[in-house]
């Protein structure tokens, strides 16, 4: 795992080094292309880094539990190992998960119906909370809701509405 993470920041410098490049900024589409890429692998070099400093931090730890002396050192040392074997473990975890590749899809935009069943009005106000939970749902994750079509009842609610969602990974999630 540790080999394919070291491809992946070099992968990630090179990245870099393209996109300040004068040449690449003349092709706004290839451009594009590697600054969204380069964008999707800023998480895995920010965990990376960060575990790569936990090892260190680790090693330390068990080198100061061997050569201290003083009982209560020991001890504080002995804390501060369990914590980054914790740490560790999780940060283990969450770069497993972004090893995993992209699906081509994740990054498109979504086209979302919702339709009152049966049960009258009960379940067009149904169909109104439920838009305004996927509403509240994108809002907090900076996407944007246009509503295409929507068929209102008396009360409030929807017998039918269709919008879509755009912005970042919103197929992703």
């Amino acid at each position: 795992m540790l080999d394919k993470l070291e491809q992946k920041m070099t992968h990630f410098k090179e990245l870099e080094q393209k996109i300040s490049d004068p040449e690449v900024m003349k092709d706004m589409k290839k451009y594009r292309e590697l600054t969204q890429e380069h964008a999707h692998m800023t998480e895995l070099v920010e965990v990376y880094t960060s575990y790569k400093e936990t090892l260190q931090q680790l090693e330390d730890a068990k080198a100061l539990i061997q050569e201290e002396s003083d009982p209560e050192m020991k001890e504080m040392a002995k804390e501060e190992l369990k914590e980054l074997e914790a740490l560790e473990a999780e940060q283990q975890g969450r770069l497993k998960l972004l090893l995993v590749p992209r699906d081509p899809m994740d990054s498109k935009n979504i086209i979302m119906e919702i339709r009152a069943g049966t049960g009258g009005d009960e379940s067009a106000l149904f169909s109104a909370d439920l838009f305004r939970m996927y509403s509240r749902y994108a809002e907090e994750h900076k996407w944007k809701i246009e509503i295409i079509s929507a068929s209102e009842i008396e009360l409030g609610g929807f017998k039918e509405i269709v919008f879509s969602v755009s912005g970042n990974n919103v197929y992703e999630i």
